[in-house]
């Protein structure tokens, strides 16, 4: 029998199996040694295989043979959960920080950060106002009522919240307020580089600034089975047997042959797939921050 580490878990497609059942297969395009700088994923090595046993057990196993191999059985569950980590709620996600380098805009990011769910660099607007006791603000007597200067906007915009009746206007001035500070490279922003392991923050930092990364835990130490993840795997794993099933639809046997439902179990699958999707959205995803611009 072939040494398999039980310390390596295998995300997406792998080479033939070398290894009995019950024992990882080695191989794969994305191989998360979990005894390296991810540290051990205990819980979720727990999870996946009482999502195997959900997706074994209501295919039919053991009272009928299931044409699927351990290789496929995993294949469908961790799919199933890396689908799952772009649907996490907040409550699922970790925060992680750092302090930017002067005129240095691009970062690599740990390899315990999966899906960044959101970036935090300068949330604080710093206009050029002469104010440097105020960091750059608009001072508050320029919108508030009342004030110094209400004359220019007739005393009808208040920048901390809205005036009675003048919702409308409050919004559409929030709007441009975060517009401009946007293009006028008071507000920080961010994209992928390269890879999902390097992001570039802009403007360009001339200064040491807080960085708040808001992310999924890359190969998530899942708590416990949700029943998403059983419905997920089992879709996958239906379409993994229908698609072969319908390779030999009328297999010969006793009595002219048997035959085979592999269109059928793969459509039925197909369908709980595309169910499942969109009911992620309702029953499992978070819901998305509400934006002025």
């Amino acid at each position: 029998m072939p040494n398999c580490s039980p310390n390596t878990l295998m995300i997406g497609p792998s080479p033939a199996p070398s290894c009995n059942v019950g024992c990882n297969t080695p191989g794969p395009t994305d191989c998360v040694n979990l005894s390296g700088p991810l540290g051990p994923r205990n819980k979720r090595a727990v999870v996946v295989d009482q999502i195997k046993d959900y997706v074994l057990l209501m295919l039919g196993a053991p009272v009928i043979g299931i044409e699927l191999d351990q290789q496929q059985v995993d294949l469908a569950v961790n799919q199933t959960l890396k689908i799952m980590e772009y649907f996490a709620p907040r409550e699922f996600s970790n925060y992680y920080t750092f302090t930017t380098n002067p005129g240095q805009s691009v970062y690599e990011l740990p390899p315990e950060v999966g899906y960044v769910r959101e970036v935090a660099y300068r949330q604080v607007p710093e206009f050029q106002f002469q104010s440097a006791d105020l960091q750059g603000a608009i001072p508050i007597e320029y919108f508030y009522p009342g004030g110094a200067y209400a004359s220019i906007q007739g005393g009808l915009i208040d920048p901390i919240q809205p005036i009675w009746g003048r919702m409308g206007e409050w919004v559409l001035y929030k709007q441009y307020e975060r517009m401009y500070t946007r293009v006028s490279s008071g507000l920080g922003g961010w994209e992928y580089i390269s890879d999902y392991h390097h992001i570039k923050l802009y403007p360009i930092p001339y200064r040491a600034f807080r960085v708040v990364v808001h992310y999924i835990q890359r190969c998530k130490d899942w708590d416990e089975v949700t029943l998403p993840m059983q419905e997920g795997a089992l879709a996958h794993a239906k379409m993994m047997l229908g698609r072969i099933l319908r390779k030999y639809m009328n297999p010969p046997g006793p009595n002219g042959g048997v035959q085979l439902d592999g269109q059928m179990l793969y459509q039925e699958g197909k369908e709980e797939y595309e169910r499942w999707k969109e009911d992620l959205i309702y029953r499992y995803g978070d819901v998305l921050p509400i934006q002025l611009a």
